[in-house]
């Protein structure tokens, strides 16, 4: 008769396992990619945090500099980074 009813087209118990596998699989290299990256940007945020730092103390000794020498020149306002 040819009829084909009874095969189970993409509906075997083996291929329905292998799915859930495959994505278990999936789920566990995006949460090691997310993990990675999660240290990468803390480790970014840190040296943000200390560059940020020493530009401030580079700041106050340019402004302590020019306190103790001359004055700044005419329309230089000591408040603004250069």
């Amino acid at each position: 008769e040819r009829n084909l009813d009874w095969f189970p087209r993409m509906r075997a118990m083996s291929l329905v396992s292998s799915d859930s596998e495959g994505e278990q699989n999936e789920l566990r290299n995006l949460q090691e990619k997310l993990e990675s990256t999660m240290k990468l940007v803390t480790n970014l945020s840190g040296q943000l945090s200390e560059l940020k730092d020493q530009m401030t103390e580079q700041r106050k000794q340019k402004q302590r500099i020019g306190l103790l020498g001359h004055p700044p020149p005419v329309g230089v306002n000591p408040q603004q980074p250069a």
